[in-house]
């Protein structure tokens, strides 16, 4: 094993995340997504007013053009708890279970431009488990999605992160569970082999049965988010996932479609993506799907839509989604790394889809570079995994540095994120996602190349026509250029591969 200047992961951790996710397929998938980060800022001064469906109201919409809030609507927190009510006002970008040490180690997160962390592993006042205080966390204007409370919890925690993946280790059902057993799975529940899923989520969600103890935080008012993983996503009868929603006030559920090469299984991408298809997902001898299929950023945004139809349509309740990306090499005895054009690409995909965040999951559970603390080590050239190339020539520095970029790019864009969807207002005609907004001022059109399971082709021209506005020129975010609106109502740009995305402001 090489040397790793930061404190190894609890062995118990460290299990806990391996068994979670190796329970995803009949070989070792990847490990379980233990919370995540928020980005926006430092959190301080004031907060910025968010444009809804209701204060757009009286605006002048192009014909056909209609408002619809994100998901949850814009006070969705605010009804929930004053300390949660800071999630309403930032898109929420960050790590999943992060160990900041001390001052240092969360300066690193703020400088990539993250704002919260969802779960954080080790334990504050532990030397054998070092892990910075909330007091330390919030100096740094960070946030948290906490596991625990301390007597340093203060305003940094705005969420409380409850059990990861209980669809995966427990089923779905409802019968007893023994909360002090080792194994995480379903020989835990009472009798043992039968399902209790549910009940460790509600138990999470909402502390009952007491008689289970505590699940490390007060049952409060507070948010709260578990995430969820194939069970959700591919495994369960819609009415069964569902279920699993109702305990949590933030979805989130993953799969890492550039990474894992189950997903090419009928029971998962195939039966997802082509439900209909005896050849792919039902039949005697189905297919599944190719890799090409499968290994695509567009997909990322089924792990978005998918949890948006089963809350809103099974247990009518709007509620805030989270999109999960890797950031390296998470699954166990994989061979497959992501690349980090594909990683930001998966992220804007996530995000037209709706999601209201960006979960960056950065374990490397195989590849060149196995690490448990992938963020921290990418900051500091002093590690040995500083300069490890996860892929030819990208060292973990560089996908820090893409993170950064990222991060900064949305964080640019925060309000008009959190603005409504222009449902209506665009159209397109090649194999791209695209969604609109309306911020009140500007149409921003958000598109990325492909969509899921479809491998759009290299370099495809593509022409985007919008509702006429009386705009006349097309700013590209970020990249210093504009292209010609021609009458008013069209434009075009091209998209290099699966991985290009463009952002457009309207003028």
């Amino acid at each position: 094993m090489k040397a790793m200047k930061h404190k190894m992961i609890p062995l118990c951790l460290m299990l806990s995340l391996m068994v979670s996710h190796s329970s995803q397929a009949a070989g070792a998938t990847h490990a379980p997504r233990s919370h995540w980060l928020q980005v926006s800022g430092t959190g301080t001064g004031p907060i910025p007013k968010i444009a809804s469906k209701a204060s757009l109201a009286t605006a002048a919409l192009p014909l056909g053009v209609t408002l619809r809030d994100i998901d949850g609507g814009p006070q969705y927190f605010a009804n929930k708890d004053p300390r949660s009510a800071w999630m309403d006002n930032h898109i929420w970008l960050g790590a999943w279970l992060e160990q900041p040490a001390d001052a240092t180690q969360v300066g690193y997160a703020a400088a990539m431009g993250e704002n919260i962390y969802w779960n954080i592993a080790g334990k504050a006042g532990d030397p054998s488990q070092p892990r910075a205080d909330y007091d330390v966390i919030r100096a740094g204007g960070m946030h948290i999605s906490a596991p625990d409370t301390t007597s340093n919890s203060g305003s940094e925690t705005v969420s409380y992160d409850g059990w990861d993946e209980a669809d995966m280790q427990y089923g779905a059902a409802a019968n007893g569970w023994d909360p002090t057993a080792p194994n995480g799975n379903t020989n835990d529940c009472i009798p043992a082999g039968s399902d209790c899923g549910y009940t460790v989520s509600k138990w999470s969600y909402t502390g009952l049965p007491t008689s289970y103890g505590s699940p490390g935080y007060p049952i409060d008012s507070m948010a709260k988010h578990q995430g969820y993983g194939k069970g959700v996503l591919f495994w369960m009868w819609d009415s069964e996932a569902a279920v699993f929603l109702g305990y949590s006030d933030i979805l989130s559920a993953d799969s890492y479609w550039m990474t894992d090469s189950d997903l090419e299984a009928n029971s998962q991408g195939g039966c997802a993506f082509f439900p209909n298809s005896e050849a792919i997902c039902s039949g005697a001898n189905p297919t599944g799907i190719t890799r090409e299929q499968r290994a695509l950023p567009a997909n990322y945004a089924f792990n978005v839509t998918r949890l948006q139809k089963l809350s809103n349509t099974l247990n009518h309740q709007s509620k805030p989604v989270v999109v999960d990306v890797e950031t390296g090499c998470p699954v166990s005895g994989g061979t497959d790394c992501i690349t980090p054009p594909a990683m930001k690409a998966a992220a804007m995909h996530g995000l037209i889809a709706g999601a209201r965040g960006v979960l960056w999951f950065q374990h490397n559970f195989s590849g060149p570079c196995m690490d448990y603390t992938t963020l921290i080590d990418g900051n500091d050239p002093t590690t040995t995994d500083y300069y490890c190339q996860q892929t030819p020539g990208v060292t973990i520095h560089n996908v820090v540095e893409n993170i950064t970029a990222f991060n900064g790019l949305v964080n640019s864009l925060n309000n008009v994120l959190l603005s409504p969807f222009a449902d209506g207002y665009v159209s397109q005609n090649g194999n791209v996602s695209a969604m609109a907004k309306y911020d009140g001022s500007h149409f921003y059109v958000f598109a990325a190349s492909g969509t899921p399971a479809t491998p759009p082709p290299a370099n495809q021209s593509v022409t985007f026509t919008v509702k006429s506005s009386g705009a006349t020129t097309v700013t590209v975010v970020n990249e210093g250029r504009t292209i010609p609106l021609v009458n008013g109502t069209s434009f075009t740009d091209t998209f290099a591969d699966s991985n290009a995305y463009h952002i457009y402001r309207i003028d």
